[in-house]
């Protein structure tokens, strides 16, 4: 069939990989515009809340290099020594964000309790320019969060899904920060380190869901529950029964196993049982790759 033409899928790899490159390229400036912004306003406000921001945001910028990097191994071709492909690879770049951020997070936390302690320490001068480029810069990641997300989905790129998740949050820390800078510009200060605190505590949370989405997929966890594939199976003629079932996702394409127990002795006949199988399962749960094992009752 055309689409199992090995020039096919080096085709489409390669305009996968360009398109994404492409994506992260054009994100990645707008990120170091507003790491940039934040820097220097923070910088001149003295404020921590506003450093620490632009600390996550940072990790934004990182993603994006980090992505441009593996992008090129993730798309690789399957060879002799990785028949299943090396999707894995964003997977894995994905799990040492995750670890990046939870230490990002641990080295705001400990600078926003040493302030509380410390009062002196400080002096946070919040000006109508520093409210501004804080708003600018929430617009700017909106318009990262909603251009990544959609292009994305469109390209089915995991890693693009995810990068955007993080700017989500992004956005969310630096909305909180902004409430906050209007009470400390109200001669209220010590909100300042509380408000970096409260930061620390969503780049905990980014860093979390990260986990949460990667691990699955390097340790093959189950990503459909059987009894959802043995209901699709169980209804297709000649199936007498299914057992065995196993499923697991390398981050993009879902790979399922199966035996399958029918009734027809004839080899022709049980192979069109399985195409219909085959049919079923991808029309329910999209593209996947599926090895039936067939046995006679």
């Amino acid at each position: 069939m055309p689409e199992k033409d090995p020039r096919l899928r080096t085709s489409v790899r390669e305009n996968y990989q360009t398109q994404v490159r492409r994506v992260l390229l054009q994100v990645l400036g707008l990120n170091l515009t507003v790491v940039v912004g934040k820097l220097v306003i923070g910088w001149k406000a003295r404020s921590l809340s506003i450093l620490s921001d632009a600390a996550h945001s940072s990790v934004d910028s990182l993603n994006n290099i980090v992505g441009l990097i593996i992008i090129r191994y993730a798309t690789a071709a399957p060879d002799t020594g990785h028949p299943y492909g090396h999707r894995k690879i964003e997977s894995l770049a994905a799990f040492a964000l995750g670890g990046l951020l939870l230490f990002t997070c641990f080295e705001i936390a400990a600078s926003a309790i040493r302030r509380l302690f410390n009062p002196e320490m400080i002096r946070v001068q919040v000006s109508h320019l520093t409210l501004v480029v804080m708003i600018a810069t929430i617009v700017i990641n909106v318009i990262v969060y909603l251009y990544e997300r959609q292009r994305g989905r469109q390209l089915g790129s995991s890693f693009l899904l995810a990068d955007s998740l993080h700017t989500r949050t992004d956005i969310l820390v630096s909305s909180s920060l902004v409430g906050g800078l209007f009470f400390i510009r109200l001669g209220m200060p010590t909100l300042d380190p509380l408000f970096a605190l409260a930061i620390s505590g969503l780049i905990a949370y980014g860093g979390w869901q990260i986990f949460t989405e990667s691990v699955p997929v390097l340790v093959d966890a189950s990503m459909v529950r059987p009894e959802i594939i043995e209901e699709i199976v169980r209804q297709v003629p000649g199936v007498s029964s299914v057992h065995d079932i196993r499923s697991r996702s390398d981050g993009e394409k879902l790979f399922i196993e199966l035996r399958v127990l029918v009734d027809h002795y004839d080899l022709r006949r049980a192979h069109q049982v399985t195409e219909e199988i085959e049919h079923r399962l991808m029309d329910k749960l999209g593209h996947c790759q599926i090895t039936i094992h067939v046995e006679p009752v």
